[in-house]
């Protein structure tokens, strides 16, 4: 089987699904016909066949999409059009962009363009990327990290990321552009090398260090390689899994807490005074890991936290209290869904600043994450 750096859901699903082919193979007869009857069976043949099957009908719609014969044109864009105005059909023709059919990829990359989804430039940076991967398989340079990397970045465009995605692309062509280039150097030297030892035997140097000096460095390269790359790739991850958890408590947060929360600390239950203290611990080590240097570290401390203590523990047992009003639990969840942002701010400042703008900053005074004090009772940690 032929190695790829990303597979193609749309590709798999169409190349399995009996149906979809069978609509591939009779959709421009059937839309083309004279007769009426036939092309609205086609028509409704495929948005039902879409209904349960959307992500394998998506490629054949984009595959038509510039026919050249205008009824078939029509009926497949009309089609198109009503099944992508779902989040699902838009997922699916994203999924489009990254077909093995060039064909398939660029009509669905110009279809979202004008969605202002900034895709056809996502797709040239990705085929770069692509490229120079491949070029890196027939050299037998590492590249695992970088491909990690690249389908992160892509399921952070799937997300509607689509700056954060173009910026780890980048990145990933960018790391294996100078490794490439890094390895080709040490190709041509290590070359040279082997091809001057005759002469320097000849001349009485010993030359047995030599050439053991060059087998160490040739069976080091992979390793630096993946040391090079693996900070920076752990902390692009850890901040991909992290965003979606901040996004799904700074929803859940916007949505049930009306108005800023103010309380006495005296109200607080239990279970409140629980998670704070927990958030104060925290803190304390993640502030620890970024000021070593640790950010991936630090990222997946917070990560774990609103895992565990945030989601798996309070939400689980409190999520009645705040849904019901309750002024110390929302003041509790207020607290942390704002120190947060706070504590990662360091790390990924445009990650907090996105969530505060959209969440937080019509119900407090500051007009930035950064500028904005540290909500009671987590206040005294800027006075650590």
């Amino acid at each position: 089987m032929t190695k790829e750096v990303y597979v193609c859901d749309a590709d798999i699903e169409l190349s399995k699904d009996l149906e979809g082919l069978r609509i591939d193979r009779h959709l421009v007869a059937d839309l083309s016909s004279v007769m009426p009857g036939r092309r609205r069976k086609m028509v409704d043949r495929i948005e039902e066949h879409a209904s349960t099957k959307l992500i394998s009908v998506m490629p054949i719609l984009v595959k038509y999409y510039n026919h050249d014969n205008p009824r078939v044109r029509s009926q497949i864009r009309s089609s198109l059009t009503r099944l992508t105005s779902s989040e699902a059909g838009e997922q699916a023709l994203i999924e489009c962009m990254f077909s093995k059919n060039l064909k398939i990829a660029n009509t669905a990359a110009s279809i979202l363009e004008e969605k202002n989804y900034s895709s056809v430039n996502f797709l040239s940076v990705y085929r770069q990327t692509k490229n120079l991967i491949e070029q890196a398989w027939k050299g037998e340079v590492f590249s695992q990290d970088i491909e990690e990397l690249v389908v992160d970045s892509i399921n952070t465009y799937k997300e509607g990321r689509f700056d954060q995605g173009m910026t780890n692309l980048r990145m990933a062509r960018d790391l294996l552009e100078d490794r490439l280039e890094w390895h080709s150097h040490l190709r041509t030297y290590m070359k040279d090398v082997l091809r001057l030892t005759p002469i320097l035997s000849r001349s009485g140097v010993q030359v047995d260090s030599i050439q053991d000096s060059i087998r160490n460095l040739a069976s080091a390269i992979p390793e630096r390689d993946y040391r090079e790359a693996r900070a920076l790739l752990d902390l692009r991850r850890q901040e991909t899994r992290l965003w979606k958890q901040l996004w799904s408590l700074e929803e859940f947060v916007a949505k049930r807490v009306k108005v800023k929360p103010v309380a006495e600390l005296s109200i607080l239950q239990e279970s409140d005074k629980k998670l704070l203290e927990s958030f104060v611990t925290t803190s304390g080590r993640v502030r620890e890991s970024i000021q070593g240097g640790e950010a991936p570290e630090a990222l997946k401390m917070v990560s774990d936290f609103v895992r565990d203590d945030v989601s798996a523990r309070y939400l689980a047992t409190q999520g009645k209290r705040i849904s019901g009003d309750d002024e110390a639990a929302w003041f509790t969840i207020w607290s942390v869904g704002l120190g947060l942002l706070k504590l990662v701010a360091p790390v990924i400042p445009n990650v907090a600043e996105e969530f505060y703008q959209q969440y937080f900053r019509d119900r407090e005074d500051s007009a930035s994450i950064h500028s904005v004090p540290w909500p009671e009772p987590l206040s005294r940690l800027n006075s650590d």
